[in-house]
């Protein structure tokens, strides 16, 4: 119960130093040496950990291929790959409905911290062409920035699931994430765009000139994804081939500038420290025994939902970074003596419940960024959220309990 305490009691000094704008990565390796130093397991334990961190292969891959995600995102957007898929993408979609819903998805498929910036002029200035309100511009924006969190095997919280779990095949939680996608999808247009009036644009005659083109602007994004699911390279080798694929399509001019440009440490500090964390919980003997034996107590798989649920939620939300709560669940997941096809279910749960508290925290960077953009504030922003956000967890809920009767 000890540990319990003094693990709950750290994490309540999160959103304290995030405010005092102490930095999300500086927060949490205090929050754990806190852990360390109070639970018992000392400082050599904590020191020991943070260099296992270094060592260990899953770990140090993480590491890696956030690394390369950052460079890469900084390669296409200082050679204006990404403007060139959007103005490729103006040439062949003539509805502006479905342009407010493809231009945050494709840009979100470059997992960089506050990705939502790069496509809040678009959608702020296509919102006023059809006399959208501010809010709902903003939450358009944010909704289908990230679409592609569930299904991009190098996002973040992928990669921690894949670290936190070694021997899970991610591509069945890729799978089963494409179900939150498509109804994130629906709801959003149902919901926001629907009901938008708009008129048909001009379609540019070479329609398959530029969807090739749009083919070849976008291959850096998914030219990884396929060299590692056909060779299983871990990631961080594969986007190699992307940075390659992203220097091709470059003017070359100052290129290794601009890869060590890309090198974003306070992302790999945060990714670090999130890792570190993770760790030091999953030695903490005691409160894991506690957990095993609450988790043992309950029967039923709502039981067990309701309480990754209440710690995802609370985690993301108060931290604003979903690989916070993804470092406790994932170590109680693991301890859980379940079938293959559950686990898989049940980590696709951890994934999308912790999203969503990340997703809906004041301190989410997209959030704050689009917000400025926008200017409206984040109490606008709820306003709008007041049937959206209910049904998204009533449909992780649903889906959740739908697939674990299918993998029975």
């Amino acid at each position: 119960m000890t540990q319990l305490l003094v693990a709950l009691g750290s994490f309540v000094l999160l959103p304290i130093m995030i405010r005092k704008k102490i930095k999300l990565s500086t927060s949490l390796l205090i929050v754990a040496f806190i852990i360390a130093i109070l639970s018992g397991l000392g400082l050599e334990s904590y020191f020991r950990t943070l260099i296992g961190v270094f060592m260990k292969p899953n770990s140090r891959d993480t590491v890696l291929t956030v690394l390369m995600v950052g460079i890469l995102g900084g390669l296409m957007k200082h050679y204006g790959l990404l403007e060139k898929v959007v103005d490729t993408l103006l040439k062949v979609i003539t509805s502006k409905k479905i342009i407010l819903m493809i231009i945050p998805s494709m840009i979100g498929l470059m997992s960089v911290p506050g990705g939502a910036i790069l496509s809040a002029p678009f959608i702020n200035r296509i919102g006023e062409e059809v006399n959208l309100e501010r809010p709902r511009r903003a939450v358009i924006n944010l909704i289908f920035r990230h679409v592609s969190m569930m299904v991009l095997p190098f996002t973040t919280s992928l990669l921690f699931i894949r670290a936190g779990l070694p021997d899970i095949n991610i591509y069945k939680v890729v799978g089963y994430g494409f179900i939150f996608v498509a109804s994130t999808v629906f709801l959003g247009y149902n919901l926001f765009i629907k009901d938008i009036k708009t008129e048909k644009g001009v379609r540019d005659k070479n329609v398959l000139g530029n969807i090739l083109k749009f083919l070849l602007y976008t291959s850096p994004i998914y030219i990884s994804v396929i060299v590692n699911a056909i060779t299983g390279l871990p990631f961080f080798v594969s986007m190699v081939f992307s940075v390659f694929a992203a220097f091709l399509l470059s003017n070359k001019s100052g290129f290794i500038n601009q890869v060590i440009k890309g090198i974003n440490i306070n992302t790999i500090l945060i990714v670090v420290s999130v890792l570190l964390l993770k760790d030091i919980i999953l030695q903490l003997d005691q409160m894991l025994l506690l957990v095993e034996s609450l988790l043992s107590k309950i029967d039923s798989g709502i039981g067990i939902l309701l309480i990754f649920a209440l710690v995802s939620v609370v985690f993301g939300f108060i931290t604003g970074y979903p690989t916070s709560s993804l470092a406790i669940t994932l170590p109680m997941l693991g301890m859980m003596n379940l079938p293959d096809g559950q686990v898989h279910v049940y980590a696709y749960f951890l994934l999308v419940m912790s999203f969503l508290g990340y997703y809906f925290s004041p301190l989410h960077l997209c959030q704050v960024l689009t917000a400025g953009e926008m200017r409206v504030t984040t109490g606008d922003l709820y306003k709008e959220y007041k049937k959206y956000a209910p049904i998204q967890f009533l449909i992780a809920f649903i889906s959740t309990l739908l697939l674990l009767w299918i993998v029975k």
